[in-house]
């Protein structure tokens, strides 16, 4: 039982494997794929095979190139090159067509014995030569070389002449006697012309040099006496170029490249067709069951083109023909223009018409253009790519201001913006040089937009010009000139006011500091005195004790200098006009300022702790302003810290250097800040001080922001403690 049961089993699982088994379809052509006729044959019959959806199919495609290498030695090449590459694969059906079947024949009874073949020949006969055995099917598909004839002399009944051409490969010298006969049979009484055994230029002045009489049948031409390799197609061509008698052909491939037409084998059909019956087979059917007789692959087709150029009239042609590159008529080739030239004069009045209302309204844009230029707020120009005004609404007030006696030449239509600022610039008026670059960039694409500003004729005048690049093919810009005198004037006073308001700030810090720095001086003073003294004394001494005497006046120098330098970083802060714009150590500054705050420190009972980079910070700007800063964050602490206990009253002082950055933080141990007065602590005169003004941060911030730097504050803990965070860019 367990046997059977295997059995079983083995055979309910055969049909569902052979059913899923992808299978193969092996095409052998005689010729290169890369020939008209077997690139059609192959793309109609792999068509065909694959459009049909379910099992999968793999289609190999052979070409044995026989039109183009023959002999039995490189017959002998291609049947070792096979038996190698297909002795380990075996494909489920074989197709040959036409002068490929002998060689194949051959190989399939070595290779594959028991494989059906099915080849399709050119000629009925061949057909009886195929060995008569189940696994061989032989079918064919005339190419209609007597049809064609016939119809050439119906289409031309005056004609005398009939050509033959034929190439010199081997298979179209074996074919030569076969179709010279049928040639004959179809045109009696016609004489007949042999081109064979010629090269292409014997050819082509054989063919110019036929009676006018002559119609030529072109079957082949792939080889010349030379053995040089040719395409069919394109030696009909170079007949029809150069002017040789009508040409008809077989070959369907051969329409369009200047034969009148003929019965022409369609090789894409005939490629479906042979994949139909391959079909077939693969499905299960015999090759025996499969139909005898011809495929019917031929159709009768003409060129329109030749058919007009000599003169045939439709009526000559065979029923059914299919006439292709139809070329129209008159009418229908130019009925567009003569409907356009016969509504010419009706359109045309409507044209003038439009074109006037156009004018008319270009006419009255224009106008308000030049009321929108003449009401802007300056002077505008327009200019093209060339820097050359279009348009422009120079104010002559304005102009007046401008640098140099030639600025009004800039606005001059058709004249060239540029060149008189260009001159003002090599006069030596170099505050000019800006705008001028900034106006190429904006010309040249390099820049969409720009603002310059520069200083008048006039003392304190200044300007501004906007440059913008017009959005157009053309390119071009749009210049804008606007005297911000006033308001340049208005800056410069609120700066004014700002130092004026920093300054009062420094003095308000300084004088809040007044007892620490009073007993700041009292040291050196005191030990100046007590030195001076002991001086005195010393003079008294019989013998004088020099060296004693040198060392105590070096103390009184070294004093007297500590007094001095404390006076002269008061001075500073106090003084105006005695800043130092450029580098300068941020760490000098912080540390400079610790000691003018240290002794106030310790009379609050507070410590200030320093913890400064080791390297020094260099940094770009008002020395003053800067120390007047950090003045105001430390003063600041040590306010926060006041009211806390002894012992719990800190402050530190931190630098660092960050990427392209210098950073101070400031945090003490205070009373700390609330939300409420973080978002209003930089606000002008919002403090949380009960004596203070409420100007401080407000200042720091503006100071530190002309600085390109940024004051941010934050809460370090819950209700005690603040920290104080100021960046500046690196020098």
């Amino acid at each position: 039982m367990r046997p059977l049961a295997l059995l079983l089993l083995w055979l309910m699982t055969l049909p569902a494997e052979a059913s899923t088994r992808t299978k193969t379809v092996l095409l052998f052509v005689p010729e290169d794929s890369t020939m008209p006729a077997i690139a059609d044959l192959s793309q109609g019959f792999r068509r065909a095979m694959t459009s049909q959806h379910g099992e999968q199919r793999i289609i190999n495609i052979e070409s044995l190139d026989m039109g183009w290498f023959g002999g039995s030695e490189y017959e002998r090449a291609l049947h070792d090159f096979y038996l190698v590459k297909y002795r380990e694969q075996r494909p489920d059906v074989i197709v040959v067509y036409a002068d490929a079947t002998p060689f194949v024949l051959r190989l399939q009874q070595e290779l594959w014995p028991r494989v059906p073949l099915f080849s399709v020949y050119n000629d009925a006969f061949l057909v009886d030569t195929l060995p008569q055995s189940p696994y061989v099917k032989g079918n064919w598909a005339d190419l209609d070389v007597p049809g064609t004839v016939r119809t050439a002399l119906r289409l031309l009944p005056d004609t005398r002449h009939v050509a033959l051409v034929l190439g010199s490969s081997q298979r179209e010298v074996d074919a030569w006697d076969y179709v010279e006969q049928e040639v004959r049979a179809a045109a009696p009484g016609r004489e007949f012309i042999g081109l064979k055994g010629l090269t292409l230029e014997e050819l082509r002045q054989r063919a110019r040099a036929l009676p006018a009489d002559t119609v030529i049948i072109v079957v082949a031409f792939m080889q010349d006496t030379t053995g040089q390799s040719f395409i069919t197609r394109d030696v009909t061509s170079l007949l029809r170029a150069d002017g040789s008698p009508p040409l008809f052909s077989v070959h369907g491939t051969m329409m369009g490249s200047g034969i009148v037409g003929g019965v022409l084998m369609d090789y894409e059909m005939l490629g479906q067709d042979m994949a139909r019956r391959t079909l077939q087979v693969l499905h299960g059917e015999p090759l025996a069951s499969l139909p005898s007789g011809a495929l019917e692959s031929n159709q009768t087709v003409f060129d329109d083109r030749e058919l007009v150029r000599l003169h045939i009239p439709a009526s000559r042609l065979p029923p059914g023909s299919v006439v292709r590159f139809h070329e129209p008529g008159l009418w229908a080739r130019y009925r567009w223009q003569v409907s356009v030239i016969l509504c010419a004069s009706l359109l045309q009045a409507a044209l003038i018409v439009v074109l006037l209302l156009e004018r008319r309204r270009r006419q009255r844009a224009q106008r308000l253009n030049l009321v929108v230029l003449d009401s802007l707020p300056g002077s505008v120009a327009i200019l093209d790519r060339n820097g050359r005004v279009l348009r422009a609404n120079p104010h002559p007030s304005l102009l007046e201001g401008l640098s140099g006696p030639s600025a009004g030449m800039a606005w001059a239509p058709g004249t060239s913006w540029l060149e008189p600022f260009r001159e003002v610039v090599r006069t030596g008026h170099g505050e000019l040089e800006a705008v001028v670059a900034l106006v190429q960039d904006v010309l040249a694409g390099d820049s969409q937009e720009g603002v310059a500003e520069f200083g008048g004729r006039t003392p304190g005048a200044w300007f501004e010009l906007r440059a913008r690049r017009l959005e157009r093919f053309e390119g071009g810009a749009v210049v804008s000139v606007v005297d911000v005198t006033p308001r340049k004037r208005a800056e410069l006073e609120a700066r004014q006011a700002q130092d004026e308001r920093a300054h009062l700030e420094r003095v308000a810090a300084v004088g809040a500091l007044g007892v620490s720095i009073a007993h700041e001086l009292n040291q050196p003073l005191a030990a100046i005195r007590t030195n001076a003294e002991t001086v005195q004394r010393l003079l008294e001494r019989t013998p004088m004790d020099t060296a004693l005497l040198r060392e105590v006046l070096q103390d009184i120098i070294s004093d007297d200098q500590r007094a001095g330098e404390v006076i002269r970083h008061m001075r500073t802060l106090l003084k105006k006009g005695e800043s130092q714009h450029g580098p300068h150590d941020f760490n000098a500054l912080v540390l400079g300022t610790a000691h003018l705050v240290d002794m106030d420190a310790q009379l609050r009972g507070a410590t200030l702790t320093l913890e400064l980079a080791d390297a020094p910070l260099i940094v770009l700007g008002d020395n003053v302003q800067l120390q007047q800063v950090v003045l105001n964050l430390l003063v600041n602490a040590l306010d926060a810290v006041s009211p806390c206990a002894p012992g719990e009253r800190q402050v530190w002082v931190r630098t660092r250097a960050e990427v392209g950055r210098v950073e101070l933080v400031v945090e003490d141990t205070g009373v700390g800040l609330s939300e409420e007065a973080l978002g209003h602590l930089f606000q002008p005169f919002f403090t949380t001080k009960q004596e203070g003004l409420g100007m401080g941060l407000s200042i720091s911030r503006s100071i530190l922001e002309v600085h390109q730097g940024r004051l941010q504050a934050e809460c370090r803990r819950a209700g005690r403690g603040a920290l104080f965070r100021c960046t500046l860019p690196s020098a």
